[in-house]
């Protein structure tokens, strides 16, 4: 009689050690389903992150998720070709002269059609100007680097102490008109000051001179433009 017991105890024992098993071996299943359904979601949500990431980089884009409606011109020669046309059209010829450099496109404009000697005091009739080239401005989403230049005469007023103090002021005013005059994004301004360091020509005439004193709008281009979809 007790081998008999003894034996349906061993057979009871086995069947609940198989029954433990089963139980583990489901519950990591489940597990294993919980972490892939987990992952699954922060993938998509990483995917979500990215793409709002790469809008804000880029521009807006619309409900069906096209391209900007506004982007960088990374295209030199295509930004050179949309500033000549730009002046051409605005009737800008005569008063802005257009230089290529490395970094961009720039807007060359002298002292005289905007301030008066030692100001930096937007003339009312330097407006005209600045509102053609707005036009261009306000269709781009390139950065815009407004840099002033003065010639080598020193510069000893009440108001600025040196050539860079208002070579700094009157890129600024230039700046503060295309964002409070005209509702620019300011984001995309950087206003630089040089005073005479940065001349175009030698200091040596007054004419020379009054080449160097100048503000300078540089486009800049943009090396690489990423958009979605591409």
């Amino acid at each position: 009689m007790s081998r008999r017991k003894r034996g349906n105890e061993e057979e009871v024992n086995t069947e609940a050690w198989i029954t433990t098993y089963s139980d583990t071996i489901t519950l990591l299943l489940t597990f294993f389903i919980l972490l892939y359904s987990m992952a699954e979601v922060d993938k998509e949500k990483m995917q979500q992150v990215s793409d709002a990431m790469q809008t804000q980089m880029v521009g807006e884009v619309n409900v069906k998720g096209d391209k900007p409606i506004k982007e960088p011109i990374s295209d030199y020669d295509a930004l050179v070709d949309k500033v000549n046309k730009s002046v051409k059209s605005n009737n800008l010829t005569d008063v802005v002269k257009v230089r290529q450099e490395e970094k961009g496109v720039v807007l060359q404009l002298d002292e005289s059609i905007l301030f008066d000697p030692g100001m930096a005091d937007l003339k009312e009739n330097s407006k005209a100007v600045l509102n053609s080239i707005n036009v261009l401005l306000t269709d781009m989403k390139n950065d815009i680097l407004v840099e002033g230049h003065t010639d080598n005469v020193p510069m000893h007023t009440e108001k600025y102490g040196s050539n860079w103090e208002l070579s700094t002021a009157r890129a600024v005013s230039v700046i503060r008109y295309f964002i409070e005059g005209k509702g620019l994004d300011p984001a995309k301004f950087t206003a630089k000051g040089y005073g005479e360091y940065k001349p175009l020509v030698e200091n040596t005439t007054p004419e020379n001179k009054a080449i160097n004193r100048r503000v300078d709008i540089l486009i800049v281009e943009q090396k690489e433009t990423k958009v979605k979809g591409d």
